[in-house]
């Protein structure tokens, strides 16, 4: 037999090197800027800029004459002009291209710091997100520090760090780059000139008051922390507000908000747009008839009922079901109560589901604290007709079909959450080995993924013969509800969805007529009260009218 051959024969293992980088490069015409880094294992190390000589092409070549594969390099995706012919000329040029220069600089510190774009034993997917080297006590060291500590909000690092990053990269006329700027000496014509630049770009303001209020919270917890910031107030800052920020990017931010709510106002496409009774009333008809959606009715049911944000709903245990527990409390260490009673306000929300972490393998992991840390008891939404026990009905719908008493004294069935989805949670039946309920292979803390019941409700919207709007919108509706039929103050209405009245009433002034005054239940019944005497009492009460109303009183 001869020698195997083909196509097999001729692969090549794959080579693993950084995204973006190469070893096979055009020859350079020029090298226009060098930077000659400390030896490594007695062998020269540089980075340099060179220019292309069939393409003009401006590139990044890396040289580590330590390693293996000494020289590899990546384009910069920019064209040198034509007429340009010396060093120094296409040198200005290029740095009129801040990004490409700080991703020069960039590569320049983290070979400083061992590594290397060319060997297989790099992390190069994680390293991409760490490009750019900052100094001490800049703009963009505090960013940079700040979104490597353990604090601050998640969810807002991950949405604006992109755009973060984008604004440090920025150069203000007359000004170095703005990650570059030393944090002290920041001021508002600086900020003033950052947010001409972005919005002449065609950039969204909403986008730039994110990444503002990123920086904003960087800035001001890297002044708490100089040592390893090396940020300190500066002289242009101004006064520190009571939630601790002060610096004039913060200042531009508060610029920037009103910027975004004026040209809220003029958008209709943004205005609360709650459901009418009538749409609400074929809605719940829908959920209830479609045997597709029949599944979804008691999540529908929980957010119409109690006007509760969705992250919200989805992180209810048994536990929060006040209604349930003797006492009418919080079910953690109570016996369950022995008429359930879920009218008034039955549900206490002190959690949300932690959307990046929802399937966490620690359960601590996939909840946070609520947002404004506003945990809140709100008043069920009754002035559906038809409808008044919305959540008696979600909440009977998701207990067990059996041994309700039983389940709810069990200490792992409290923690469980209400509402997982379709044959999921505490409706399915329960399998019980000496008393205790068998839970092994069922994850009953796994929030349900949002984003699936929006599916769904789309498809309700269209049985209903209603305008589909995000379900979100059903918490607009509660407050609608509560404001005009039921008539409470916007003091009242907030603290049952867990914001503020100030929010409230700038979120909804000119579409909900926002009572000032709270409502007062509960009244004086004249007719109850004698009722409810004895004899005695009645002529007690006869003869103090008697003398009131002979004293004129």
């Amino acid at each position: 037999m001869g020698t195997q051959s083909g196509f097999n024969a001729s692969l090549k293992p794959v080579e693993g090197i950084a995204p973006n980088w190469t070893r096979i490069m055009a020859p350079a015409s020029g090298q226009i800027h060098k930077v000659d880094l400390p030896q490594r294992n007695g062998k020269t190390r540089s980075v340099s800029i060179e220019v292309e000589s069939n393409t003009r092409n401006f590139r990044i070549r890396a040289r580590d004459n330590s390693r293996p594969r000494p020289v590899v390099a990546r384009g910069l995706n920019l064209r040198c002009p034509a007429d340009v012919y010396d060093k120094e000329g296409a040198l200005n040029f290029l740095k009129q291209y801040p990004e490409k220069f700080v991703l020069f600089e960039g590569i320049v510190e983290e070979m400083k710091d061992g590594y290397w774009m060319g060997e297989l034993t790099q992390d190069h997917v994680k390293r991409q997100t760490v490009n750019k080297i900052y100094p001490y006590g800049t703009m963009g060291h505090a960013l940079r520090w700040y979104l490597s500590q353990e604090m601050g909000s998640d969810n807002q690092k991950r949405l604006y760090q992109k755009e973060a990053f984008q604004l440090m990269a920025m150069r203000p006329d007359g000004y170095e780059i703005f990650g570059h700027i030393p944090a002290e000496d920041l001021n508002d014509e600086i900020m003033g000139l950052i947010t001409k630049e972005w919005v002449g770009e065609g950039r969204a303001w909403t986008t730039l008051r994110g990444a503002y209020s990123l920086i904003s919270k960087s800035l001001s917890v890297a002044t708490r922390y100089p040592r390893p910031t090396g940020v300190r107030r500066g002289e242009y800052w101004g006064v520190v507000d009571k939630a601790g920020r002060g610096n004039p990017v913060n200042n531009e931010r508060k610029r920037v908000d009103l910027i975004v709510e004026e040209n809220r106002r003029k958008d209709d496409k943004v205005r609360p747009r709650p459901f009418t009774i009538d749409e609400c009333q074929r809605l719940i008809k829908a959920f209830k008839t479609v045997d597709f959606l029949k599944p979804y009715y008691p999540l529908f049911a929980l957010l119409l009922s109690t006007g509760a944000r969705p992250g919200e709903v989805l992180a209810l245990r048994w536990t929060h079901i006040l209604g349930l527990w003797d006492g009418h409390q919080v079910g953690s260490y109570v016996s369950p109560a022995e008429n359930f009673v879920l009218k008034g306000r039955p549900v206490f929300f002190e959690i949300a589901v932690n959307q990046q972490n929802r399937t966490h393998i620690d359960k601590r992991e996939r909840f946070k604290d609520i947002k404004n840390g506003c945990p809140h008891q709100p008043e069920l939404n009754r002035f559906i007709p038809g409808s008044e026990d919305l959540f008696q009905e979600a909440i009977k719908a998701c207990l067990p079909s059996r041994n309700v008493k039983k389940c709810l004294s069990s200490p792992e069935f409290r923690r469980r959450l209400i509402w997982q989805g379709p044959g999921k949670g505490a409706r399915s039946d329960v399998n019980w080995k000496r008393g205790k309920a068998d839970e092994v292979a069922v994850d009953y803390e796994l929030p349900f993924d949002w984003h699936n019941f929006r599916r769904y409700f789309m498809v309700a919207c269209e049985f209903a013969n209603v305008t589909y709007r995000r379900p979100y919108n059903l918490r607009h509706t509660y407050v609608t509800h509560m404001c005009q039929l039921g008539e409470y103050g916007g003091r009242q209405v907030s603290s049952w969805i867990g914001d503020t009245e100030k929010m409230l009433r700038a979120r909804y002034l000119g579409y909900v007529n926002v009572p000032v005054a709270d409502k007062v239940e509960g009244g004086l019944d004249l007719s109850t009260a004698i009722a409810s005497m004895s004899a005695a009492e009645k002529a007690q009460l006869m003869a103090k009218l008697a003398t009131s109303m002979a004293s004129g009183d």
